[in-house]
C-alpha cells in the first residue's frame, strides 16, 4: 500500500507531497532528514541510500542526478524493495515529463507543483506497459500482450486484436466453465500451439490476462518464470491503482 510521495531537490527543498495513509506528518521535516541520509550514505559508500525498512512502512528513495532531484515514497514493507524501486522511478520520471522545464528555478513551494498529484493514478495505471516490454526482452519470449477491460492495452508486436479477443473470451470461459465444477478458478492456461512455441494465457485480475507466445526448448522454463514474475508485478499494479482509486473519491 502506498502512504507517502514526496519529491525533493537535492538541495532538501519538498517540491511535491501527497500523503494517503498519514505517514508523514511534516514533509518538510522528513525532507531534510532524508537528504541528509543520501549525502551521508555517498560520502561514506559513494552511492546514495535507496530503501529504508522499520517495522511495517518501508521507504524507497530513487534519484534523477541530472535534474537534481529525488523521490521518497513511503509503503507498506510487503510490497518489496524491487517493486517499489519501479513505481517510484515511474513517479519520478512522470514529474520530471511534466515539470523538468521549471526545476531549475529556486523558491518552489509546494503549490507550485501541485497538480501532478492528479497524473498519480494515470501513471501507474500507464506502468504496466514497461513490466511487459521488459517481459519481452527475455530470450525466447516471442509476444507479449495485456488485455485489460476488453481490450488489447499494450503489445510487443503486431496483433489482430479482434481475433485474439474473440479467441480469448471463448477460451477463458470454456476453462471457467469447467474448472467451476470442480469448485476451482483458472490461474493459467498453456497452449501447444506449435512444435516450436506455446502460449500461456495468465488471468491477472477478473478478466484482464496476460497472452505470452514463447519457445520450447532449453529456455522455456526460464520463460514461464519470467511469465510469473511479470503477472505477480502486473497483479500489484492493479491492487495499487485500484486503492488509490479508492482513497481518492
Amino acid at each position: 500500500m502506498l502512504r507517502n510521495v514526496l519529491i525533493m531537490a537535492s538541495s532538501g527543498i519538498v517540491l511535491f507531497s501527497k500523503e494517503y495513509a498519514n505517514a508523514v506528518a511534516q514533509p518538510r521535516l522528513v525532507g531534510s532528514l532524508i537528504t541528509a541520509m543520501l549525502e551521508f550514505s555517498n560520502k561514506a559508500s559513494g552511492a546514495p541510500v535507496s530503501y529504508i525498512q522499520m517495522t511495517s512502512v518501508a521507504v524507497t528513495v530513487v534519484t534523477n542526478d541530472k535534474h537534481k532531484v529525488f523521490c521518497a515514497m513511503f509503503h507498506d514493507t510487503t510490497d518489496g524493495a524491487s517493486f517499489s524501486a519501479f513505481v517510484a522511478q515511474e513517479l519520478l520520471a512522470a514529474f520530471i515529463a511534466q515539470h523538468g522545464d521549471e526545476l531549475g528555478n529556486m523558491g518552489h513551494n509546494l503549490r507550485d507543483f501541485h497538480r501532478f498529484q492528479y497524473r498519480i493514478l494515470s501513471v501507474i495505471r500507464e506502468s504496466v506497459k514497461p513490466i511487459v516490454r521488459k517481459l519481452q526482452k527475455q530470450r525466447g519470449i516471442l509476444k507479449a500482450m495485456l488485455v485489460v477491460d476488453g481490450a488489447v492495452t499494450c503489445a510487443t508486436g503486431d496483433v489482430d486484436p479482434i481475433g485474439v479477443l474473440a479467441n480469448l473470451q471463448a477460451l477463458v470461459n470454456s476453462s471457467v466453465d469447467m474448472m467451476s465444477f470442480s469448485g476451482d478458478g483458472v490461474s493459467s492456461m498453456t497452449i501447444q500451439s506449435g512444435r516450436n512455441s506455446c502460449i500461456q494465457v495468465s488471468v491477472v485480475e477478473g478478466n484482464d490476462a496476460l497472452v505470452v507466445v514463447y519457445k520450447k526448448g532449453a529456455q522455456a522454463s526460464k520463460n514461464t518464470a519470467a511469465i510469473e514474475e511479470c503477472v505477480r508485478a502486473l497483479r500489484h499494479v492493479c491492487v495499487l491503482a485500484r486503492t488509490l482509486q479508492q482513497n481518492s473519491r
